[in-house]
């Protein structure tokens, strides 16, 4: 089996998720994501596996084979054994969801952790988009702000003409940062890998123009059948106080491009406190937990 680093080919060989949910099942994501965690895939007999080198334990290790359809998960498992000997390295998992987790259980013995920084947050795209119910008055209130302070916004779906305009906005919401982290410089470098392979990497989003000038954006792409990560948000300036985030989320979330999804994976918070906050306001319907561990502990 050839592992090597995953690129934008990745998405000429096959489709390996229909049902599920999680984050880093999302193919833009094992791409967009395989510089930060030295991910390495292979693709054998219609199955996809990942070998993640972060460098902590909650992103070292295989990540659990997907396939779009039945294969034989004993197969697979032995499969990576024997590549763990060959590498000389600890057997271990990553980023498994709880029935990944108990596939493997029922296989092999193995010893799991798991940390709330890693739960992806899952909505209710209909939700998002209606903003209907008490949990959600602030953000009603958010979105009532921006309309009220903006009459003339307008959302336009991303395409080749404007995505210059989407990468604006993510320029400028990186220029805000008065020192950007090394994780916020490479997240603009995978935007920007994003929009330039925008259609091979199935992306899709929107962004929000008043006046004619660009102030925020999103770009996504599908997980499985029924559900979208949403990777980027981005809003600038007097915009993002105002409420643009709000307005982008519920624009994006009303568009006929999401329109057949169920819900919207909008990712971890990473254990950072603002974030978390933010994403609680949403009301997740789901929490999705990803546990890491050790085969044979």
């Amino acid at each position: 089996m050839e592992w090597k680093s995953p690129d934008i080919n990745l998405f000429k060989t096959g489709i390996y998720n229909r049902s599920g949910m999680g984050s880093d099942t999302a193919l833009a994501n094992i791409v967009l994501l395989g510089d930060k965690y030295d991910t390495e895939i292979a693709v054998s007999d219609g199955v996809l596996y990942r070998y993640y080198q972060g460098k902590t334990p909650n992103r070292r290790g295989y990540g659990f084979p997907l396939s779009a359809g039945e294969f034989d998960l004993k197969h697979s498992l032995d499969i990576l054994l024997e590549d763990s000997v060959k590498r000389g390295v600890p057997f271990e998992f990553c980023l498994c969801d709880e029935d990944q987790k108990a596939a493997i259980d029922s296989i092999m013995n193995a010893s799991w952790d798991t940390t709330v920084d890693d739960n992806d947050y899952i909505y209710s795209r209909e939700r998002l988009a209606s903003l209907s119910g008490r949990k959600l008055q602030k953000k009603r209130n958010h979105l009532n702000h921006y309309r009220h302070t903006y009459p003339d916004s307008i959302y336009e779906e991303i395409n080749d003409s404007n995505k210059g305009d989407a990468l604006y906005v993510a320029s400028g919401w990186l220029e805000e940062r008065e020192k950007p982290s090394e994780a916020e410089i490479l997240e603009h470098e995978s935007i920007k890998l994003a929009l330039d392979n925008r259609e091979s990497m199935g992306m899709f989003g929107g962004i929000l123009y008043v006046c004619g000038n660009p102030v925020a954006m999103t770009l996504a792409s599908a997980i499985s059948e029924r559900c979208v990560d949403v990777h980027f948000e981005k809003a600038i300036g007097e915009y993002a106080v105002n409420g643009a985030f709000a307005a982008i989320n519920n624009s994006f979330a009303s568009s006929e491009a999401a329109s057949s999804y169920e819900f919207f994976n909008r990712e971890e918070d990473m254990g950072i406190e603002g974030i978390r906050r933010a994403k609680e306001t949403y009301d997740p319907v789901i929490r999705l937990a990803k546990y890491y561990g050790k085969i044979g502990t």
